[in-house]
């Protein structure tokens, strides 16, 4: 996944602007709960991309979103 289609994907589930993410963003600071991560989860399988669980829980920041998304799978 492209680092701006990840962003883009972040604030559709946050509902907030793409603009306001970078990767260093902290993700709970963005209100990132379960419910995003099960948003987030979907919407990668419907990319086919697939994200064990406990990388995903262990995710702390866009950058490790995004880490997630770039490793073949």
């Amino acid at each position: 996944m492209e680092q701006t289609e990840l962003m883009t994907l972040v604030a559709e589930i946050l509902e907030i602007d793409a603009a306001g993410i970078g990767l260093d963003n902290d993700l709970e600071g963005l209100d990132w709960d379960s419910l995003s991560r099960l948003s987030f989860v979907a919407e990668l399988d419907d990319r086919g991309i697939s994200v064990s669980p406990d990388d995903l829980a262990q995710a702390r920041t866009v950058a490790d979103l995004f880490a997630l998304t770039s490793i073949d799978r």
